[in-house]
């Protein structure tokens, strides 16, 4: 006998909200440190243990990626030293690059070439005696391995003398993907196969933390660093592990912004020893004999940068308006999402100490699990826990419920009136133009809501129909900041549509990105968002506190233009759901 699949979820739903926030696993509380302690002297050193210069594939003309621009944003976050890598070493003759990048990296006393470096067997790259010798020469500290980019088999016994030279002689050897090995459990075959060799494996995804906390705990060889790694506290999680002397602090700059890396340290909250190893001290001792680097610092840092190098709250306002939360207790979020303390008490802990004035939230389980009715009940109860100044967004699945059921669930969730935002996602399947949402965005229209939109389609046409169609909607475009051309589109629809706004949070925002959406669309419509605790918020705020753009600027971003958005609606919201202005 069938069992019609609408029932099946309204029922199973409420046998779950009828459980309340569920805490199966209680959270290890961190050590805490008073902001009096966490700044306690200077801010820490930064070196950069991996940045990149060179051409890409398929680039942006903003994308940067020359040698004079990775000095700048080194200069812009004060970042005192780094290993530059060249991609010409990759994508041509890695021996006659390597030369090359040297040469380009002599007037700098504080960059290190990053060699890339392959088997002498086909008689393309020199044996490890000449390689020993220019090494030597060069003052090469660090090297890479690229195995599935340059095309040859690590595991083959012709390696093994190149593998077991570096190890003899301590060469930090970066692998820029675990994808470079083959896969992860190749990544555990080459560390337990080569345990003397100091390896950093860089640009893992936040996705990635079942397979690669494992092997940190099991390899002490194995070094890591937060540039795609943004998980929620990672810096503290890694410390209370014991594994402080593991993490690396890299940007990929000037692909990336170096300050919305140190954002995550400077942020840390773990005694300031060890986030100075973060910062550069750990890569300092593995690069072995290198002169002390002086002490970089920014003499045009505005308040807002001074603030994040010391680990100070913000000192002006900071409203989040990307932010999920999961049921109190839980690390897991399904599938491939690991969010260490994503309950509310994380949650709202963390952002405190960044100065957070507000913001409006979500669930997980609602929006990315596609159960749209305990999602809602998830997001009542967070409210019920949440400090001032946060509000919630509803979010309804049309492929789930019928129009009437939908109806009733709509005017049920919004009549409890810290609800003001609406939500939907891809997975549930449907564009966000079908007539099936209708029912939703009517109702937004009529009472002055304002929508977060993760676009399904790549040219934003959802945002397109939905904005002119629902002028008193602010439709807010998700993640408009992770890539140049997404940029452009964001900007184009900006330029249509007075009622659509550009929010920025993504794990690879490009550096310029910000700029660019500000410059091409206006100071007024671009909004801070973090995605936590999928991804951590520091280096989302650091995104923009590091951008060149004038403080005023940032203030808009950070928070005035999130007020804009809220006004056609702040009047519904209670009180002590307004944010908390400084």
């Amino acid at each position: 006998m069938s069992y019609h699949r609408r029932k099946f979820i309204r029922d199973i739903s409420s046998s779950v909200l009828g459980m309340g926030l569920v805490n199966p696993v209680m959270s290890f509380p961190y050590e805490t440190f008073s902001m009096e302690e966490h700044q306690e002297t200077a801010p820490v050193l930064y070196f950069d243990a991996f940045t990149e210069i060179g051409p890409r594939r398929v680039s942006h003309s903003r994308q940067q990626t020359s040698l004079l621009e990775l000095l700048a944003e080194m200069n812009q976050c004060s970042i005192s030293g780094a290993l530059v890598a060249s991609t010409m070493s990759v994508s041509y003759d890695a021996h006659f690059s390597n030369l090359r990048l040297s040469e380009w990296l002599k007037p700098y006393s504080n960059l290190y070439a990053i060699w890339n470096i392959l088997p002498s067997i086909t008689g393309e790259f020199p044996d490890v005696q000449k390689l020993g010798k220019l090494i030597q020469e060069h003052g090469i500290k660090a090297v890479a391995i690229h195995p599935t980019s340059n095309a040859w088999d690590w595991q083959g016994d012709y390696c093994r003398e190149l593998f077991e030279w570096l190890s003899d002689r301590q060469m930090l050897t970066i692998i820029p993907s675990f994808t470079e090995l083959g896969g992860w459990r190749e990544v555990d075959v080459f560390l337990n196969k080569y345990p003397r060799l100091p390896v950093f494996l860089r640009n893992i995804s936040w996705a990635a933390q079942r397979y690669l906390i494992p092997l940190i705990k099991q390899h002490a060889n194995l070094h890591i660093c937060f540039d795609t790694f943004q998980i929620n506290e990672g810096p503290e999680y890694f410390y209370q592990e014991g594994l402080t002397d593991q993490v690396l602090f890299a940007s990929n700059a000037p692909t990336m912004s170096a300050g919305a890396h140190r954002t995550m340290i400077d942020y840390a909250q773990v005694p300031r020893d060890a986030r100075a190893k973060m910062a550069g001290g750990n890569i300092i001792r593995l690069l072995r004999d290198i002169p002390p680097p002086v002490l970089s610092e920014n003499k045009s840092s505005d308040s807002l940068m001074h603030a994040a190098s010391m680990g100070m709250p913000q000192p002006v306002d900071v409203i989040d308006m990307h932010m999920h939360i999961l049921h109190e207790g839980l690390q897991g979020a399904g599938r491939h999402y690991r969010m260490q303390n994503g309950g509310p008490s994380g949650v709202f802990s963390l952002v405190e100490k960044l100065g957070y004035s507000g913001g409006g939230f979500m669930s997980w389980d609602g929006v990315v699990s596609q159960d749209a009715a305990s999602g809602n009940e998830t997001t009542r109860l967070a409210l019920d826990a949440a400090p001032p100044g946060y509000w919630g967004l509803g979010t309804f699945d049309p492929t789930q419920f019928s129009q009437e059921e939908m109806s009733e669930m709509i005017h049920k969730v919004y009549s409890d009136q810290r609800f003001i935002g609406m939500k939907p996602y891809p997975l549930y399947g449907v564009e966000f133009h079908d007539p099936s949402y209708d029912i939703w965005w009517e109702y937004g229209q009529k009472n002055n809501l304002y929508g977060l939109l993760h676009n399904a389609r790549s040219d934003l046409k959802e945002t397109d129909v939905l904005a002119g169609k629902y002028p008193n909607v602010r439709w807010v475009i998700a993640h408009a900041a992770n890539s140049f051309p997404m940029a452009e589109k964001a900007i184009e629809l900006m330029q249509k549509h007075s009622n659509v706004y550009a929010e920025i949070t993504y794990t690879t925002v490009p550096l310029g990105a910000i700029e660019y959406l500000v410059e091409e669309a206006g100071a007024d419509r671009v909004l801070y968002g973090s995605d936590l605790p999928m991804r951590d918020p520091r280096p989302q705020l650091g995104w923009v506190i590091y951008t060149r753009l004038t403080q005023a600027v940032k203030e808009n971003i950070l928070a005035t233009n999130a007020l804009e958005v809220l006004k056609p609606c702040m009047s519904r919201l209670p009180e002590r759901n307004r944010p908390v202005l400084k």
